[in-house]
Order: C-alpha cells, then structure tokens, then sequence
C-alpha cells in the first residue's frame, strides 16, 4: 500500500510542476508580436522672438498690357494720344476714315426697308394670288437684309477705338494717315486701374507664401521713389516654376490711392514679415513633414505613451537652419527632429540624441 502511494505521488509531480512553471513560449510570442520602439532625435519647441523679415526686389507692373487694333481696314485719320499720356476709361484712342462704312451703312438701310416691304405685300396676298413659296422668299430676303444692316454698322462702329479701361499709354505703334489692316496693332496700353509689384520666391518660401498668406504683411518701396512706402495685397501666384532659376512668381496688389509717378517696370523692393498677431515658435527645417496629404506637419512625441503622432502646423518665414511654426505647436512640445519619414501614426519610439 505505502509502494503504491509513493508511485502515484511521483507520477502527480510533473503535472504539478508544469502548472506552477511560467509558459516560456507565451511570453515569447506576446514579445515578437510588439513592434520594437523606434529611437530618434527630438528637438523641443522654443518660442522665437527675432524679428522675422524677408526682403525681395521685384518690378512694378500694370494689371494687364493690351496691344489695341481696328478690326476693319481703313486710313487712320484720328490719333489724339501720345506714348505716356493717361486716358480715362471711354476716350477716344483712334479713328479710321468711316465714309465707304457710312455709305454700306446707307444702303443696307435701303435693302432692308425694300425687303420689309415685298415681305409685308406677301404677307397680306398671302391667301389670294401669292403662292406660300413667293412668302417664304420674302421672309429669307428680310432676314437676310436684316443681318446685311447689322453687319454694315458694327463695321462702322469699328472705325473707332476707345479705352477699354483706364490706362496708360505705353508705345504707339502707327501713325496718323497710315493705312491699316485688320488684327494689325496700332497701340499698346497698359492697365493702371491697379498696379502690382512682382517678385521671384525659391520654392521653400513659396510653399509657405500658398499655404498661409495671410498670416503676413507685405509692404513695397521704391529706390526711384524714396518716401513712398506702400502696403500689398497677394493678388496671383503663379505655380509653374521658373525652369533654370526654380522660383515661382508672386503677383502683389499696390493698395491705396496710386502716385502718378510710379510707372510700369520701376524697380520695387518688397519686405514681408508676420502680422504681430501671430506668435512664433521655431524648429529646425528637417522637422517639417512636407509629405502629409493636408499640408506640412510635425511628429509630437508623448512622453507618457512613449508614441509619436502627426499634427498640421501652419509655417513662417525661414530664418537660418530653423523655420518659424506660426501655428499647431505650443512652447515646450517635443518634436521628432530627424528620421519622420519612417514614422506611421502612434508609432512607439525612443528619444535618442541629435
């Protein structure tokens, strides 16, 4: 009895071990199924109190250049502007000899009232002896004359030019007595109903410039023009770069009232920087995300989750190495400084050295 006691004893012990020793193989999947935290440099979000200003030279432009032409042929009998002077929108720009377009006025006049007339006759007989084919004639006759008399007049309402806007003229083309072609230009004005000062941004501040115009303040100065100091407003930009010196475009609005001497193609000098309004924090440009899908952004690191996430910011003007963030981060907010790309969202990573 006491054999058979210690036999059942010793076959009990495995099973009791096995329930009190830990399952080795668990842990072990349970570690490989964690990503491994990923170690990178962060940067902490300090507030930048330099003055942010940038400075650009760029040209004074009207708001469109036009070449004017007669759309029929003729002597130019009539061009009272010279190169230089103002016209107001309305002003006569030139006159052609409309005589023979007077005359084709005239008779087209004359066709139209004989054709109205044989129309009106077959109209009225139209159910005695006129047959429906003799109507039918007469009514193609009048319209045709009809059209015939529209023709003749827009042809003598383009003997004349008149200023399609206010503007200023900039070159003439054609002097008085010379006999013109259509489509051929006579004048060339310019559109100073609003005169714009353009400039050239690299590709860096143009993406900030698209994205957030508003949170900056343009103002133009003139060299030819010392005490004139004039506040802008973004008007165009244009989005295909230049293909040698890889800069984009930028189309300011002058506002305010306009000095007459401020001419197309002075030289102007453009200074931007950040409404005072916007408070600023600085970060190294290798921090910006330029990939995400609604903009640049940043990688927050959470100290207590030991995870990064992304997180929009609005950017400022470059300064140096570091690029200010005018909006989406506070002062002390740990920020991944390198090595972004390979992050997804709430991934685990590890503070590492710069």
């Amino acid at each position: 009895m006491t054999s058979l006691r210690l036999s059942l004893f010793l076959g009990l012990v495995p099973l009791l071990l096995a329930g009190c020793i830990p399952d080795a193989s668990a842990d072990t999947a349970t570690e490989a199924e964690a990503p491994p935290a990923l170690v990178v440099p962060l940067v902490t979000a300090a507030p930048d109190s330099r003055a942010e200003s940038r400075s650009f030279v760029g040209r004074v432009e009207p708001r469109r250049t036009v070449d004017l032409a007669f759309q029929v042929q003729g002597q130019m009998v009539e061009r009272p502007v010279s190169e230089g002077d103002r016209v107001e929108e309305g002003a006569l720009i030139a006159r052609l000899d409309a005589v023979s377009y007077e005359l084709a006025v005239a008779r087209a006049e004359a066709v139209n009232t004989q054709a109205l007339a044989e129309f009106e006759r077959a109209n009225t007989l139209v159910d005695r002896v006129s047959t429906r084919a003799r109507l039918d004639s007469a009514e193609a006759e009048r319209v045709q004359a009809q059209i015939a008399l529209s023709e003749a007049r827009r042809a003598l309402d383009q003997t004349t030019i008149t200023a399609p806007f206010p503007a200023l003229v900039a070159r003439t083309l054609v002097e008085e007595y010379a006999n013109v072609t259509p489509a051929v230009p006579i004048l060339r004005l310019q559109d100073i109903s609003e005169m714009r000062v353009v400039i050239s941004l690299p590709e860096t501040l143009a993406a900030i410039a698209r994205s957030n115009a508003g949170a900056f303040v343009a103002e133009a100065t003139f060299p030819a023009l010392a005490d004139l100091r004039l506040p802008l407003e973004l008007r165009d930009f244009v989005t295909e770069a230049d293909p040698v010196a890889q800069t984009y475009d930028v189309s300011f609005a002058i506002q305010g009232a306009l000095d007459p001497r401020l001419l197309p193609g002075m030289t102007a000098n453009v200074h931007i920087s950040p409404r005072n309004d916007v408070a600023r924090i600085s970060l190294p440009t290798g921090a910006i995300d330029t990939t995400g899908p609604d903009g640049p952004r940043v990688w927050v690191f959470d100290p207590q989750a030991g995870t990064a996430s992304s997180r929009k910011v609005t950017l400022g003007l470059p300064q140096g190495g570091s690029i200010v963030i005018a909006e989406g981060l506070q002062a002390g907010d740990s920020v991944v400084a390198a090595g972004w790309w390979q992050l997804t969202e709430g991934a685990p990573v590890r503070p590492g050295n710069l």
